[in-house]
Formats: C-alpha cells, sequence, structure tokens
C-alpha cells in the first residue's frame, strides 16, 4: 500500500472516529434534553413556588412594584392567528421584597417580560397598562439571553434591543447592583404567563412554551452515524476493488 494510500485511509477512519463520537454526543444530549423537557412539563402543570430561592426555568409567583420608566423595548415579531405580527417585547423591572429562611428581607430588582405587544409599521410603540400599584405575576424564570449567531446585536446606547441581555438593560438603566464586579445579578428574567382575556402586552403560554422547546438530538445522531456508516461502506467497497485490480495485474 502506497503512502498516499495509507494516509487517505487513516483520514477516513480518524473522520470516521469523530463523526461515531459526535454521533454519541448527540445520543446523550437526547437523554439530557428528554429529562429537561419532562421538567418542564411537570413545572408548567404545577403550582407556581414562591420566588425566593427558586431556580431556573421553575414556575414561580412573585409580588412588586413594576419600575416603569426602566421598561426596555426587544424587537421581535410573533405568529398571532395566520400571520406573523412585528411588535415588542416588554421587558419591565420589577421591585420585590424576598426573605431567606433566616427571616431576613431585602429588596430585589428582576426583569419581567411582560408579554408581546405589537407595533405599527413605523415601529412606534403604542399605549398600553402600566400599574403603578404593586402586582402579582405567575411566570417562567428564565436565563438571561446572548445575541444568536444570525441575530443583530443590541446597541445598549442607543437603547435598542434585539434580545433580552438583562444584565446589559439593568446597567442602562443603572439599577442596584447591576455594576457588581463578581456577577451580575441579572442572570434571569421572568417570563410572564398569559391571563385569559388579557389586552396587550400578550404573556406567554407555558405549556406552548415548553412545546416549542426543540428536541431534535435523535435525529442529529443518526445523521452522524450514517455519514460514519458511509465512510466505512465506501472505504471498503473501493480497498476491495483495489485489492481486486492489484490481484489482476
Amino acid at each position: 500500500m502506497s503512502l498516499k494510500l495509507k494516509l487517505f485511509v487513516a483520514f477516513i477512519l480518524a473522520t470516521s472516529v469523530v463523526e461515531g463520537g459526535l454521533g454519541l454526543w448527540q445520543w446523550n444530549r437526547r437523554a439530557e434534553k428528554t429529562a429537561f423537557i419532562a421538567a418542564m412539563q411537570k413545572a408548567a402543570s404545577s403550582p407556581a413556588l414562591p420566588y425566593a430561592g427558586a431556580g431556573l426555568w421553575h414556575r414561580v409567583e412573585v409580588t412588586g412594584k413594576f419600575l416603569n420608566q426602566h421598561t426596555a423595548y426587544v424587537r421581535t415579531s410573533q405568529k398571532r392567528g395566520p400571520d406573523s405580527v412585528f411588535g415588542v417585547l416588554v421587558m419591565t423591572p420589577l421591585a420585590t421584597r424576598v426573605c431567606g429562611s433566616d427571616g431576613r428581607c431585602a429588596l430585589q430588582t428582576i426583569y419581567v417580560n411582560r408579554g408581546f405587544l405589537p407595533t405599527a409599521a413605523d415601529g412606534k410603540i403604542p399605549a398600553y397598562e402600566r400599574p403603578d400599584e404593586p402586582v402579582t405575576l405567575v411566570g417562567i424564570l428564565r436565563p438571561a439571553e446572548t445575541a444568536s449567531l444570525f441575530q443583530p446585536s443590541n446597541d445598549p446606547a442607543k437603547k435598542v434591543w434585539f434580545n433580552r441581555d438583562v444584565a446589559a438593560m439593568a446597567k442602562v438603566a443603572q439599577l442596584p447592583g447591576a455594576e457588581a464586579p463578581s456577577g451580575s445579578p441579572y442572570d434571569r428574567f421572568l417570563d410572564r404567563e398569559a391571563v385569559k382575556g388579557e389586552s396587550p402586552p400578550f404573556g406567554t403560554d407555558a405549556r406552548a412554551l415548553v412545546a416549542a422547546i426543540p428536541d431534535n438530538h435523535f435525529t442529529y445522531a443518526l445523521t452522524w452515524w450514517g455519514l460514519m456508516l458511509t465512510n466505512l461502506v465506501v472505504l471498503g467497497f473501493f480497498l476491495f476493488r483495489r485489492k481486486d485490480e492489484d490481484a489482476t495485474r
């Protein structure tokens, strides 16, 4: 076997090993995603937990007062009926009193995604209810977002937002703790649950949120393993033909 052929075989085998490893990784991710979705389904149908001490993706209840003057608007679109509608997600910080197990209480601020607010073609924010009195909300605690590869970047200086980076929003609003040197406390936000018959902004349907979570890891695993098998079959056929040709010379 020539050096060139040896290098070719080594390359195909190395590629196949990588593809097999990626398939195994996706298979393991499938198990993790299945467990995550099951936990989300349970949370979405369970009574809301107290906000104090709750973790990410828990369904919680919180009482506090909106800081309406620090509202940020995230540009987006949503499917409303048969059509996609342009609008904004209304991100308003909520000041709430949180008490620990030791009985000590302190004020804490968390951003709330109040929901989707349709806008006119010019993007102007329409009037909507901005309560000044304390409110009680139920929703899902979610991690703060960062820009994806195909999404425009936020422009905090101009207060233009395309994702829910609540840590950056808190800095612009100069909220307490936003400039913390050891990590921002604004690493999560509350996705407010929709209330029947509400006016805009429209809250989130917890069950629809769970149903929208993608779970394609099984398909990805089969794809990687299929590529690995194809490589090995083609390589085997090529070597068999090469050996047969050498034998007839």
